[in-house]
């Protein structure tokens, strides 16, 4: 999320599914300038057939016009229906990695914990997800174990594990997320808390979490990319692809990127708990500049 001189903060493996650039909630902001476009083309078809069939003979635009409140209310329902993945998104609290303090911390289950960093414990672990209709998904992520002794059950391992998801810089992260993926989140954490923010390395970790200036969108979503291609062979399906897919298509991403920017901007963020400042010496309290 975050790298100064003395704190680092890392997002976790949950607050990165459901907000930033490439979450639930960025897809779903993604699809709602496509799904108004797919319900406008449904409307149009249906001016055709009644010009056909029932001898209306109102124009395009006229037609359009007429039933556009259709397309917006569609499209509204289904930004209402997908709302619960902001609230999500909102609500993520960050890992602070203090190098000044040696210490690492986090609210986890509604609970402060911390630990010396020079004392935790981590691991790579497998995280399997289930869904009703849908086969098992793995998911490689690097757990931190942080100490926490709970008052109801003295007995019990007292450790919370929070996960980071693994990156996917490396070329073999998709076949092997544990060494290249999980692994690497460690090395890129262990070399800034030993050595600093300067020793390290251009990492997806600190890809900017939102866009700064509405040009990012287009470059992100330029559909001269479809046409790069590593042999001219290639060319044979990119270009088609260029024409019917991507040259259409990206002007929506775009403008769905552009409004996600401005949901990032005006949708309230949870305040942040007193510690959580308190851990990273009051450097950042989670709002933009």
């Amino acid at each position: 999320m975050k790298v100064t001189d003395d704190c680092l903060f890392m997002r976790t493996s949950s607050g990165r599914a459901w907000g930033g650039r490439g979450s639930w909630s960025w897809i779903c902001t993604l699809a709602m300038p496509l799904v108004f476009a797919l319900l406008s083309l449904v409307e149009d078809s249906t001016r055709m057939d009644d010009c056909e069939h029932r001898g209306d003979a109102a124009g395009a635009l006229a037609h359009y016009l007429e039933h556009l409140g259709n397309a917006l209310g569609m499209t509204a329902v289904l930004f209402l229906g997908s709302a619960w993945t902001f609230f999500l998104w909102r609500l993520q609290l960050p890992i602070i990695f203090n190098r000044k303090t040696r210490k690492v911390a986090c609210i986890l289950q509604g609970k402060w914990v911390y630990q010396s960093w020079d004392h935790l414990q981590a691991s790579i672990e497998d995280r399997i997800r289930f869904a009703a209709g849908r086969a098992p998904a793995v998911d490689i992520e690097l757990t931190l174990l942080l100490p926490y002794a709970n008052p109801d059950r003295p007995y019990a391992d007292g450790r919370l594990r929070i996960g980071i998801a693994a990156t996917r810089d490396h070329p073999d992260a998709i076949a092997r997320p544990g060494i290249y993926g999980a692994a690497q989140v460690w090395e890129y954490i262990r070399l800034y808390m030993q050595e600093g923010a300067a020793a390290l390395p251009p990492n997806s970790s600190r890809r900017p979490y939102r866009l700064s200036r509405v040009g990012e969108a287009v470059r992100y979503f330029n559909p001269l990319k479809a046409l790069k291609v590593s042999h001219p062979a290639w060319l044979l399906l990119a270009v088609p692809f260029f024409v019917l897919v991507a040259l259409p298509v990206a002007p929506l991403l775009m403008l769905g990127d552009v409004f996600y920017m401005g949901l990032e901007r005006i949708l309230p963020r949870r305040r942040w708990p007193k510690e959580l400042i308190d851990a990273c010496d009051g450097i950042w309290d989670g709002r933009e500049d």
